[in-house]
């Protein structure tokens, strides 16, 4: 995975290296869930699953829909972006005015919709993360407001976050999402530990009723709720941060890149339970560096660069052209943004 955190500009940069390599004689073995990328440089394709060779592919047969049914055994439907309810289109969470430690001087300002997916782009280092820890309370905010159904919260650590339905699913899933030398069973119902105890002692029996239900909501692959987490696959480690937090009944759902290092398989069902969230009306905020996740399944995108907001596109308008222009800083052309904030921050500190 050697383009996971790079820019698309790096990422091009390392591509041409190892074509330079190639040419010198080298023989590259290149592992990436980005198959843009293995088709732009590889001459034969090997794909696993489940731990076997599940086949290969000549030059001229490298195609997406042919690695795809390598990875998963099967074909998958293209995402398409989540219909928003059109019916309420009240801000179930609404930022104004927020001031990180990363970016002291520049303020970000946008809504969240009920039933609304909003993706937040931007390239590595814009302060997309530090807007997310800010928000659940990780890291202290310097200065901002924010409201959650109307009502203004006072976050100032995610003990706060989750009393008022606002839950984070990080980027470090494994450093910061789960405990992995913990059970399914025990990273499920840890956030909510005190429903599952009597007198202090914790009733087994019910969090593995609990959990299991979880799992198999969530379709995650292990054989038993006693498995350790740190066994699991990625993919199947994000379902269970997700399932700490769907039987917390969530308002508000802050993704920060939710598929890095997920097989395409996993990813669709991310990407499913997000579309369903939103249709239950849950306010989705999802950070990605994943330039079609972003344009496949957000109601609009946001951008950032430096640690202000430089636009807000309607998903008509978004495209990888108009996306990347904003995330270095350029014009704003046509932008929606939420009513009494301004689109890109504070423009006194704009570079």
């Amino acid at each position: 995975e050697p383009t996971s955190s790079l820019t698309l500009s790096e990422t091009e940069r390392l591509l041409q290296v190892v074509g330079e390599l190639r040419e010198h004689g080298v023989g590259v073995i290149y592992i990436s869930h980005r198959l843009g990328e293995i088709e732009i440089i590889a001459d034969r394709v090997v794909g696993l699953r489940d731990g076997r060779n599940a086949g290969g592919l000549a030059k001229e047969e490298i195609r997406h829909d042919a690695m795809v049914r390598l990875m998963v055994g099967r074909n998958l439907e293209r995402q398409t972006v989540t219909d928003a309810r059109e019916a309420d289109r009240t801000a179930r969470l609404s930022v104004r005015s927020l001031q990180t430690q990363r970016y002291p001087g520049r303020t970000v300002s946008f809504d969240v919709a009920s039933g609304e997916i909003v993706g937040l782009a931007g390239l590595v280092g814009a302060g997309r993360s530090e807007v997310a820890r800010a928000i659940f309370g990780v890291d202290a905010a310097l200065s901002g407001e924010i409201t959650v159904d109307g009502k203004h919260v006072h976050i100032r650590s995610p003990r706060d976050a989750i009393a008022h339905g606002v839950y984070l699913i990080p980027e470090d899933r494994r450093g910061a999402g789960l405990v992995v030398d913990m059970t399914i069973r025990e990273n499920v119902t840890l956030p909510d530990l005190p429903h599952f105890a009597t007198a202090g002692l914790i009733r087994r029996d019910d969090e593995r009723q609990a959990a299991g239900k979880a799992a198999r909501d969530l379709n995650v692959k292990a054989p038993s709720v006693e498995m350790m987490v740190g066994n699991l696959s990625g993919g199947n480690q994000q379902k269970v941060v997700l399932g700490r937090w769907l039987s917390l009944q969530p308002k508000v759902l802050i993704f920060d890149e939710p598929t890095r290092g997920i097989d395409v398989g996993a990813k669709a069902e991310i990407y499913e339970l997000m579309r369903r969230l939103a249709k239950e009306g849950v306010a989705i905020l999802m950070i990605s560096s994943d330039m079609e996740e972003i344009l496949g399944i957000s109601n609009r995108v946001a951008v950032m660069h430096e640690g202000r907001l430089t636009g807000i596109l309607d998903h008509d308008q978004a495209s990888e052209q108009s996306v990347m222009q904003l995330a270095v800083g350029g014009g704003q052309g046509q932008l929606a943004a939420p009513e009494g904030a301004a689109a890109n921050g504070d423009e006194r500190h704009t570079r």
